[in-house]
């Protein structure tokens, strides 16, 4: 079933070229920045629970930002398609700012406590769970459906940086100024993506959802991706993507890299190769607009499921040039997949859709990293990295078996 043709699906020969678009750029940058603040704020949270905390309840914290967002991410995604995307970052960030002043002051009052992190960390994971399907939802605003895998590539690049820069500025906030000094960075850069989003203006409104309330909403979400094949399979895709390349990436190479004597600077290495490879494979697929974007993610990914597997046995040399692959793929799969799910959803269920994806994130991963770590443990690394790399090309034979995904093209969406 394809979206119907809306004011997003026409061409607007008034729009600027996208590499000079303000509007774009000017929510690109409060992505990132809303990005970067989200990693430096768990890891100031999880640092200093550490150091206040035994290691059960250090775990606790990572929970409590994790679990608002699946348990409210589907309600976050059925406002966002009843309500206007940009209203609800913006609350969202103004409902962040508050929980990082309160805590702030919390702080400076009474000192560090386990309850102070997880009080903060359940705000903050509460907040994400209305922005993100938001953010997801947004870009329809902005550009043309044919537009949607270029959107997507600028985005991750963004998130890209965020995640390469917002640990070591965390690390550097803690040593010099203690938790306080990245609640306050974090309550700047909120702040700061609060009144980017205030001065960016959709160019055209989004087709909202009709039903009697956000519960029929759900359910009417959840039985429209129920009986779209193209989007059904497309969001099996991208959960495959993350689910079974996450445990080698999080705990695979880790393991790895202590049982065979690599030390934190050949891990370091190797952790570093996948984050430029798949940077510089993104700002390729920035210029490339190929004919069927699902296919070619999907035959790419054969590539990063190979890698998958080597990583979990190969010597140094073999196993660094696995994790440019990954990489590579990744660079080049991303973007794609999710602009193609940007692209082909009917506008009313966007956000839906896109908390969907955030529950695969939010929920699903963190039980495959967590089973990922049983299997190495009870078998070996090796094999848990054969599983998930045995998994991936299951799912991508599955996927390229479909025909409404191989010819899904984002001129015809």
């Amino acid at each position: 079933m394809s979206a119907p043709v809306t004011s997003t699906a026409t061409a607007d020969p008034t729009l600027p070229p996208l590499r000079r678009d303000a509007r774009l750029f000017g929510w690109v940058t409060s992505h990132g920045l809303s990005s970067l603040g989200d990693t430096m704020i768990m890891v100031g949270l999880v640092y200093t629970a550490a150091q206040v905390a035994p290691p059960a309840q250090v775990g606790l914290v990572s929970a409590a930002a994790v679990l608002p967002q699946a348990v409210l991410g589907l309600l976050g995604g059925a406002l966002v398609d009843r309500t206007e995307a940009r209203r609800v970052m913006v609350a969202a960030n103004l409902l962040l700012l508050l929980v990082m002043l309160g805590g702030l002051a919390v702080l400076l009052t009474t000192g560090a406590s386990i309850w102070l992190l997880l009080a903060v960390a359940l705000g903050a994971g509460t907040a994400m769970s209305m922005y993100n399907p938001a953010t997801f939802a947004f870009p329809r605003q902005l550009r043309q459906v044919s537009e949607m895998g270029q959107v997507a590539g600028v985005r991750q690049l963004a998130d890209r940086a965020a995640g390469i820069g917002g640990p070591p500025l965390a690390g550097l906030l803690v040593a010099a100024l203690g938790l306080a000094g990245v609640l306050a960075a974090e309550a700047f850069l909120v702040a700061m993506v609060a009144v980017l989003l205030l001065l960016i203006r959709p160019r055209w409104p989004r087709e909202r959802a009709g039903g009697a309330n956000m519960w029929s909403d759900i359910r009417s979400g959840l039985a429209y991706i129920g009986r779209t094949p193209r989007v059904r399979g497309l969001l099996i895709a991208v959960a495959g993507l993350n689910v079974f390349a996450a445990p080698v990436t999080a705990v695979g190479l880790a393991l790895r890299a202590t049982d065979e004597g690599w030390g934190a600077g050949g891990l370091g290495v190797l952790l570093g190769s996948i984050g430029a490879a798949a940077a510089l494979a993104t700002v390729g697929m920035l210029r490339w607009r190929p004919r069927r974007p699902v296919l070619v993610a999907l035959v790419a990914l054969l590539g990063q499921a190979v890698g998958l597997v080597v990583v979990g046995f190969a010597p140094f040399p073999v196993a660094l040039a696995a994790t440019i692959t990954v990489g590579l793929t990744a660079g080049v799969a991303s973007p794609l997949l999710a602009g193609a799910v940007q692209a082909i959803v009917e506008e009313s269920y966007l956000a839906r859709v896109g908390s969907v994806i955030g529950l695969t994130d939010s929920a699903a991963v963190p039980l495959s990293v967590a089973g990922f770590g049983v299997l190495a443990g009870t078998a070996s690394v090796a094999v848990a990295c054969a599983v998930c790399g045995g998994g991936l090309i299951l799912q991508l034979a599955y996927s390229l078996t479909r025909r409404e995904l191989r010819q899904t093209s984002f001129a015809t969406v």
